[in-house]
């Protein structure tokens, strides 16, 4: 599929936005500002709702049922299981709606003219930056979760983890977990026991179930 220079336009904007909506919930942005995280609430929405026109009507109604099932497993993973946690103690209202802007703009990614011409070479290289950065993760930090994650999508996806959409998927995510964790959006849960060893570094996820964490405290 070739786009126009409008889906492409969005495609580029995607960086900062998601860069401004990050740093808007950010400890950063808090000192100047302590309310950032509406700002956070009505930008990632709006943001989805422009990218959602550029899909076809079947990826719509997925992208907007994958807003709530998001909402889910993070009430699961940040408030039930206690991995991470956010600033007030809550889901922030704008997280659900960043999870399906990573899947609209993976979509729109991978249907690019660039990567249908060379997809070969994208699954190649994309595959071989995804175990490269989960076997640095497990070796130098000891993230033993990013490890697991990856087993268990591998399992449940088989042949289709190497399909573009998930390949740049995972990218996507590393953006938003390095440029979190670097302003202190979230803070990590205590260690696990034997199921995970928190690394003191920017933790490499799988693009698994929760393709982002990305609103949070310092712990401060």
């Amino acid at each position: 599929m070739k786009y126009s220079r409008s889906p492409l336009f969005l495609l580029l904007l995607f960086w900062p936005i998601t860069a401004l909506v990050l740093l808007c919930d950010s400890h950063v942005f808090a000192d100047f500002h302590p309310n950032g995280q509406l700002w956070s609430n009505l930008l990632a929405p709006v943001f989805l709702l422009l990218l959602m026109t550029r899909l076809s009507t079947q990826r719509q109604l997925m992208v907007a049922l994958f807003v709530p099932l998001s909402a889910i497993g993070e009430t699961i993973f940040s408030i039930v299981f206690g991995l991470y946690e956010y600033r007030f103690h809550a889901v922030p209202l704008y997280v659900p709606f960043g999870h399906s802007i990573l899947m609209s703009v993976g979509l729109m990614l991978a249907d690019t003219q660039f990567v249908q011409q060379n997809l070969r070479r994208v699954q190649i290289g994309l595959l071989a930056f995804h175990s490269a950065l989960i076997l640095g993760a497990l070796i130098f930090f000891g993230d033993t979760l990013s490890t697991l994650w990856a087993v268990i999508f591998v399992l449940l996806l088989k042949k289709r983890v190497a399909q573009p959409f998930y390949l740049i998927l995972g990218v996507l995510v590393l953006y938003v977990e390095i440029l979190g964790t670097r302003w202190g959006v979230w803070v990590w849960g205590p260690l696990q026991g034997w199921l995970y060893k928190r690394p003191r570094q920017p933790r490499r996820l799988a693009p698994g179930p929760a393709p982002a964490r990305q609103a949070g405290w310092r712990g401060e």
